[in-house]
């Protein structure tokens, strides 16, 4: 008992702020107030309501993108029925600000899809000298990122239908085939994650579920997209591939129990039509991750899927190092190779040479927070 004192007294030292001396009384109340403190108060490099976040490997630029800001504003609301009076109006602020910056990353020509960096005027890869300059590195809209958007700012309920089309006509097949991934899978009208018309076709089966959380959330009726999406998450899941070859179907996220958190947060809210009898398969996959990992926030994410499979919540042992954890995390991973990527390159994937890490302390955070009212409330 007096061991876990400590470990949440550290824990709460950490989390508060330097000039408040007494700390909050839960776990979950520190870690609340301590994303709102992160969130900018005025408008500098970040805008007002945003989230920072670092890009490298090892010398770290500050880049001010979308994803993790909104990322944060999903991963709060998902727990928000959940959380107490004190956190979900903490929330509410928190999401609001958030959603205020979106007009900032609108498609140029002012579609309803966004971007990971601000569009108007663009800043793609900030900070980076030569990469800043040039359009040629200029990314196009992606479904991830709208998706996101999509899932966090109500006024846009009514274009869903519209993005879901918008989906369809980049899908595979449409206009252009996928090459990046298995034989087996390059027929399927499957989701892209991009909406360029010069990007490649690109698979991911993180990217995918946060489609279909989409198209689950709004309701939208299921087409030969959605069925060959699920096809498609079905086949690398029951063959293992998703675990086995996890950097190359999901070029983006990488990691097996990112994976395992994308599909557990998809399944643990929506019956979705032809991935239900992949549920055991995904819990028994997450309990064998569970006993093989020793990294703090991998341990976090995967006890949060756990929960969400309808499994008993795991304790996961706080570190003494737990700001280090915390700021190092790596979430999401911008791989220049992977549209042009092949099976029999697989290794290429895997060994992140040409991969871009991201992290953001704020949405370390929020998977922490997530967990403890998840845990809490079971």
């Amino acid at each position: 008992m007096e061991k876990k004192f400590l470990v949440l007294l550290i824990f709460g030292c950490f989390l508060t702020s330097k000039g408040q001396n007494n700390a909050p009384p839960t776990g979950a109340d520190s870690l609340f107030s301590s994303i709102s403190q992160l969130q900018a108060t005025q408008d500098s490099f970040y805008s007002k309501g945003m989230f920072s976040s670092q890009r490298g490997k090892h010398r770290l630029r500050e880049d001010n993108n979308v994803f993790f800001s909104a990322l944060i504003a999903f991963t709060l609301n998902n727990s928000r029925a959940l959380q107490s009076e004190r956190n979900r109006q903490l929330t509410d602020s928190i999401c609001k600000k958030v959603v205020g910056n979106y007009s900032f990353y609108k498609n140029q020509k002012g579609l309803n899809t966004f971007n990971f960096w601000k569009t108007n005027p663009p800043q793609y890869f900030p900070n980076a000298g030569y990469l800043s300059r040039h359009k040629y590195f200029n990314l196009p809209d992606d479904a991830d990122c709208t998706a996101l958007v999509y899932l966090t700012d109500t006024s846009l309920k009514s274009e869903a239908l519209w993005l879901k089309q918008k989906l369809a006509q980049h899908a595979n097949g449409t206009t252009a085939c996928v090459k990046s991934t298995f034989s087996k899978y390059r027929n399927l009208p499957a989701y892209s994650t991009w909406f360029g018309k010069k990007m490649p076709i690109e698979f991911d089966i993180c990217v995918e579920s946060n489609i279909l959380y989409f198209v689950m959330s709004n309701r939208l009726p299921f087409t030969v997209n959605d069925s060959a999406t699920v096809a498609l998450l079905k086949g690398m899941i029951q063959s293992g591939e998703y675990l086995r070859n996890t950097a190359f179907v999901s070029p983006s996220y990488k990691k097996p129990s990112i994976a395992l958190y994308h599909l557990a947060r998809l399944l643990g809210i929506y019956n979705v039509p032809g991935l239900d009898d992949c549920r055991s398969k995904i819990k028994s996959d997450i309990e064998t991750q569970l006993s093989i990992s020793t990294d703090f926030m991998e341990r976090i994410i995967l006890s949060t899927a756990y929960i969400r499979m309808g499994g008993q919540p795991k304790e996961v042992s706080f570190p003494l190092n737990l700001e280090r954890e915390v700021q190092s995390f790596v979430f999401f991973e911008a791989d220049l190779f992977s549209p042009y990527a092949r099976p029999f390159l697989k290794f290429i994937s895997r060994s992140k040479i040409f991969a871009i890490p991201f992290r953001c302390k704020a949405y370390s955070l929020a998977l922490i927070a997530e967990y403890e009212v998840l845990k809490n409330n079971r």
